[in-house]
């Protein structure tokens, strides 16, 4: 059945609007790696989009109408509008239309769907739990939402009937997807203005896409996150929980750090203890694992093997990456690049900092995500920064949205603190880093958005020496 049904499909064209999104862009990879034919459209060109065309996945530079054909069928993520040009032509002309996770959800069918959603740690987890499935030999297919630091593919397309899939929450119409196992790596107040600004919407979608696991399936839980537990009352499905506390199924203690790039702690699994050693660093990333270790132990991977397969793990880029040889003024500060745009994220990249390096100084460059965000978090951010020594605020990353006038200016003027300032574009960055003096400091680059550059520009050879 499933192979009949992919022979029909093969004979399908298949065009993705906004190609060249995270999301889009592994949907793109995986369909043609299956064998269809695909095309897209993007309104500029970026990375993913290189990558494609390295394909040979006819792109669009632009939308417009004339760009589809009447028998193709139209995938779009969330962050297409209603009115887009290439959306309205496809309703009008009845062209097949299916969202992002509508398309996942098909193929989800023709596999056993792993899916790994929550508010935060989805692209590490997703990572994790795929890699350690490619060491055992279960050679999934998987989408990953993020870069890896390896030169590992974030899409593949493997051989068993595994597939892996980030989810993200952002897209309401996740809770369609039917997965055999979901993995619930947390659950914060984000993304709230897809669901009318009211959390309980989001936890209402939750609930479905986990109460949609067939019997047999399962559910595995951060068992510490309050807004998880909350919801154990209405799951109607098997759940196994992990964490820091003894209540948990699988629980993690002794947390150390070794030479300030390794990290190593203890698994308490029914009545045997395992030491784990993990090139990743922080609290958030041992929640990461046990989720990734609980569901290896699951599929039938042993707990020493799955522990095993962490050493050649080295995590997403821009989570938590370390760069100890850069030089700035004569001195020689440890640079933390990190994509985390969310106030929670940004706690766990400063307690991580603070229990790597207790006496150092923290400077942190911060390039916000979204407008909306702001607004509806710019209070939380504002706490966040009373941790640091120094903030510098890059311009908002609008990633589509229209200033509602919460962007960096606006966080700017709350920040009580002299030891600020708002820079107008990272092009800005490197005379005002010749100004500030790093003896004793981590200097941090966090957020979404044009600051992944800046790591770049302090690479270069002899800019700073």
């Amino acid at each position: 059945m499933k192979n009949s049904i992919t022979q029909h499909l093969k004979n399908k064209s298949f065009f993705l609007i906004g190609i060249g999104g995270a999301g889009m862009m592994g949907i793109a990879e995986l369909l043609h790696n299956l064998g269809f034919t695909i095309r897209g459209s993007d309104i500029k060109e970026n990375n993913a989009i290189k990558r494609l065309r390295k394909l040979k996945i006819k792109i669009f530079i632009g939308h417009d109408a004339s760009n589809l054909n009447k028998d193709d069928i139209v995938i779009f993520s969330n962050a297409i509008r209603k009115n887009n040009v290439e959306l309205r032509y496809a309703h009008k002309n009845n062209i097949t239309t299916l969202s992002r996770m509508e398309i996942l959800a098909e193929l989800m069918r023709l596999k056993y769907g792993i899916s790994i959603t929550g508010s935060h740690g989805k692209t590490t987890t997703t990572s994790l739990l795929s890699h350690i499935m490619h060491k055992n030999k279960l050679d999934p297919t998987y989408l990953i939402g993020g870069k890896l630091k390896t030169d590992d593919p974030h899409v593949k397309l493997g051989n068993s009937d595994y597939l892996v899939t980030e989810t993200d929450e952002s897209d309401p119409s996740f809770s369609k997807l039917k997965p055999h196992l979901v993995i619930l790596t947390n659950l914060d107040k984000e993304h709230l203005d897809n669901y009318n600004d009211n959390f309980a919407n989001l936890e209402i979608s939750m609930l479905e896409l986990i109460n949609s696991i067939p019997f047999y399936g399962k559910a595995f839980m951060n068992g510490d996150d309050r807004n998880s537990v909350r919801l154990l009352k209405k799951i109607n499905r098997s759940v196994f929980s992990y964490g820091l506390s003894k209540k948990n199924d699988l629980v993690a203690s002794s947390i150390k750090y070794i030479n300030g790039n390794k990290m190593t702690f203890n698994i308490a699994f029914g009545s045997s203890t395992y030491k784990v050693s993990t090139n990743l660093l922080g609290k958030h990333n041992v929640y990461n694992i046990l989720s990734a270790i609980a569901v290896s132990i699951h599929l039938g991977i042993s707990i020493t093997k799955a522990i095993s397969s962490l050493k050649s793990f080295f995590g997403a880029s821009r989570r938590f990456d370390v760069y100890d040889n850069i030089v700035i003024n004569n001195t020689r500060p440890i640079v933390i690049d990190d994509y985390g745009h969310h106030p929670t994220e940004i706690n766990s990249t400063i307690k991580t900092i603070n229990a790597l390096y207790p006496d150092k100084k923290i400077i942190m460059i911060f390039q916000p995500h979204r407008f909306s965000r702001t607004k509806a978090y710019w209070k939380s951010f504002i706490q966040t920064f009373k941790l640091l020594d120094n903030i510098i605020l890059l311009p908002t990353y609008s990633a589509g949205e229209k200033n509602n006038s919460y962007d960096s200016s606006f966080l700017y003027n709350k920040i009580n603190t002299q030891n600020k300032l708002l820079l107008k574009s990272v092009t800005k960055i490197k005379d005002i880093l010749n100004e500030i003096n790093f003896d004793n400091t981590i200097l941090v680059l966090q957020g979404a958005g044009d600051i992944k550059n800046i790591i770049n520009i302090l690479k270069k050879e002899n800019v700073y020496r």
